[in-house]
């Protein structure tokens, strides 16, 4: 399979904090203090990880031409994508995701996050291609349809994506945050390899539904499990990691690494699906030793 990959999703302006508490194990007084700010969101992570992997990735992201927006377009450039399918006009949609580090009284790590807009808004602004005639356009000047298509939103506009784009020959990759109502099922029912976690979907029923799919469910330290067409449900476990520093970017490298080694692969086939797998817990793995959800990469970019 060529590694040729589109994606149209979430594109988040990450900005990283960390909470220090300087008479620790008292939690008061502590100081804030920003780290990294960069391009996030799933699909944000997924184009980003691919490129460097040497992928031909192609973000869609239609963002405002705010300077964090603009941010958001250096960074993806900066990784390696290729932009032209990327637009800051002032119509777009700009999120900005703020993920602060701090501690539990007990000394374990917890993270909070928030969700807000360039301006001061504490509300996430995006846009997505219109079903009725962007979506529709974008597809019919669309030269080569890409190896895989990505999303991980299931906006209508995105779903007019997945079906065209299946149909010419694109494996579909789905990663929802949760699966509710005719919207998700019909997202699923696009794709071929939907991935979730089970903090999010812990039980996931629909799954029954569909004998022609590949499922994979995160299990955070206990590794994945995964069902591919009418078979049941394997476990694959985790790889132990040697250092942990931050764990919110496992998901989006483990996706990053899985369709790499499929596109080596080049099937969809059980045992292709468990050594996909396989290989992605191990990346996913290393990449927690690492500050923000790309740490491996700016480290191995210098």
């Amino acid at each position: 399979m060529k590694k040729t990959i589109l994606g149209s999703g979430i594109y988040n302006l990450d900005i990283i904090e960390v909470r220090d508490y300087p008479q620790w194990p008292l939690q008061r007084p502590f100081t804030d203090r920003e780290t990294l700010r960069e391009v996030g969101g799933t699909c944000g992570n997924v184009m980003s990880i691919l490129a460097w992997m040497g992928w031909d990735s192609r973000p869609l992201a239609l963002l405002d031409d705010s300077p964090e927006g603009m941010r958001i377009t250096a960074d993806l450039k900066w990784f390696g994508c290729d932009c032209r399918h990327v637009s800051n006009t002032p119509d777009g949609g700009t999120t900005m995701l703020w993920c602060k580090h701090k501690r539990n009284p007990d000394g374990s790590p917890k993270v909070s996050c928030r969700a807000g807009a360039p301006g001061g808004s504490r509300f996430p602004k995006r846009r997505f291609l219109r079903m009725r005639d962007e979506a529709p356009a974008f597809l019919e000047a669309l030269e080569e349809a890409p190896s895989v298509f990505f999303f991980d939103d299931p906006a209508a506009g995105n779903r007019v994506l997945a079906r065209g784009l299946r149909e010419r020959g694109s494996l579909v990759f789905f990663e929802p945050a949760k699966v509710e109502g005719n919207t998700g099922l019909d997202a699923v029912k696009a794709s071929d390899i939907i991935k979730f976690s089970d903090q999010n979907i812990p039980a996931p029923t629909f799954v029954d539904a569909f004998d022609d799919k590949v499922f994979i469910q995160t299990l955070g330290p206990k590794g994945v499990r995964v069902k591919v067409g009418r078979n049941s449900w394997v476990v694959i476990d985790a790889v132990p990691a040697e250092k942990v520093v931050d764990t919110e970017g496992a998901g989006d490298s483990f996706t990053s690494a899985f369709l790499d080694r499929i596109a080596e692969l080049d099937g969809l086939d059980e045992a292709s699906v468990i050594e996909a797998a396989g290989k992605a817990l191990e990346f996913s793995g290393r990449s927690v030793a690492y500050m923000g959800s790309k740490g491996i990469v700016r480290a191995a970019k210098g």
